[in-house]
C-alpha cells in the first residue's frame, strides 16, 4: 500500500489526496437495540462531556444479538499505525459489560479479506458501572479477538483472546488496515441494557467529534417511534431526556389538550375536536409539553427515532 502522512500518521495515498482520516459517526442497532442522537441534559449531567451532543446506544432486552452502535469511518489507516484510543461515556445503569471498543480491518488491496477484532466488554479494566466512565486502550492486555474472512496464513486463532500488540505483528493483519472503528453496546445473553451515552473518542490522539452530519438526520434513517400519551391538570414533558424525531405527527385522539413548548404556556390542540393534528420536521420530545383542556385527553405522536 502506497503511503502518506496526515498530522505525522502513516495513512494510504487515497487518505492522503482525500484530505480526512476519521469520518463522521453512524449510528447503527439491532435487535432490541435502538441507537439515536440526542443532546447533553443537566440532570443527568450528559451536557459535561464533549460537543454537546451524545450518541444515545440502547440495548434493551439482550438475548445474544441486541445491541447498538456508534461506527467512526476511518480512511484506511494502517494497522500497525493504530496506537491510542480514548472514549467516554455516561451509563443509565450498572451492567455486566461496558462499551467496548471493535476494530474492523481489510486487506487494502482485496476486500474479500476482513475482519472484526473485538474488545472483551466484560474485562476488569473496561467500566460497567452507573454515571461517567472512560476508558484507555491498553495495547499489552490480552483483550482482544477476532472473527472473520479470508484470513488465511495468520498466526492467531479466531475465538482467541490476543494483545492488540500481537495483531499488529501478525504475518497478515500487520499488512492489513482499518476502516471503521465503533464502540458497541449490549452484545450480552441476558438482562435489559438501558442508555449508555458516548461523549468523547479520541483516535491516535485526534480528537473526533461526537455529533451528528445532515446524512444522520435525513427522515427515514432512525427507527420509527410511537407513544400515546394521556393528559393530566399540570403540563408534562412528553420525554424525560431529550428524544430528537424527524416527521412528527401529534395527534389528540381523545378529548382536547395544550400541546407546546412550555411547561407554562402550551398552547390549545385540539379545543372542542375529537381528533386534530399537528405536525413537525424535527422535533425534540423532552421540550414538548402536554396537559388537559377538556376531559382527560390522550395524545399519540409518531416519528422517525435520529
Amino acid at each position: 500500500m502506497k503511503a502518506r502522512y496526515i498530522d505525522n500518521t502513516i495513512v494510504s495515498k487515497g487518505a492522503s489526496a482525500a484530505g480526512w482520516l476519521f469520518g463522521n459517526p453512524v449510528l447503527m442497532a439491532g435487535g432490541a437495540g435502538i441507537a439515536s442522537w440526542g443532546k447533553g441534559i443537566q440532570s443527568l449531567s450528559t451536557h459535561q462531556k464533549g460537543s454537546g451532543w451524545v450518541a444515545d446506544l440502547y440495548g434493551g432486552a439482550q438475548s445474544g444479538d441486541d445491541w447498538a452502535a456508534c461506527y467512526i469511518p476511518v480512511n484506511e489507516l494502517p494497522v500497525t499505525q493504530l496506537d491510542n484510543l480514548q472514549w467516554s461515556w455516561y451509563q443509565t445503569a450498572t451492567e455486566t459489560l461496558g462499551l467496548g471498543v471493535v476494530i474492523w480491518v481489510h486487506d487494502p488491496d482485496d476486500f474479500d479479506k476482513r475482519a472484526e477484532i473485538s474488545q472483551l466488554a466484560n474485562i476488569s479494566g473496561l467500566d460497567k458501572s452507573a454515571g461517567w466512565n472512560s476508558h484507555e486502550f491498553d495495547s499489552t492486555a490480552d483483550q482482544m479477538f477476532f472473527y472473520g474472512e479470508n484470513t488465511t496464513g495468520t498466526d492467531l486463532t479466531a475465538g482467541t483472546n490476543y494483545t492488540w500488540d500481537e495483531f499488529q505483528a501478525d504475518t497478515i493483519f500487520s499488512g492489513w488496515s482499518v476502516y471503521r472503528i465503533s464502540f458497541d453496546w449490549g452484545w450480552d445473553a441476558s438482562g435489559t441494557y438501558e442508555s449508555a451515552y458516548l461523549a468523547e473518542v479520541k483516535i491516535n490522539g485526534m480528537y473526533i467529534p461526537i455529533r451528528p452530519d445532515i446524512s444522520e438526520l435525513i427522515p427515514g434513517s432512525g427507527k420509527m417511534y410511537s407513544a400515546t400519551l394521556t393528559g393530566g391538570a399540570n403540563a408534562a414533558a412528553a420525554s424525560s431526556t431529550p428524544l430528537l424525531l424527524s416527521n412528527v405527527n401529534i395527534q389528540v385522539t381523545a378529548n382536547s389538550a395544550y400541546i407546546g413548548d412550555s411547561a407554562s404556556q402550551p398552547v390549545p390542540l385540539g379545543a372542542a375536536q375529537d381528533a386534530i393534528s399537528r405536525s413537525y420536521d424535527y422535533l425534540d420530545l423532552s421540550t414538548l409539553y402536554y396537559k388537559n383542556l377538556s376531559g382527560t385527553a390522550t395524545i399519540v405522536v409518531d416519528g422517525v427515532r435520529l
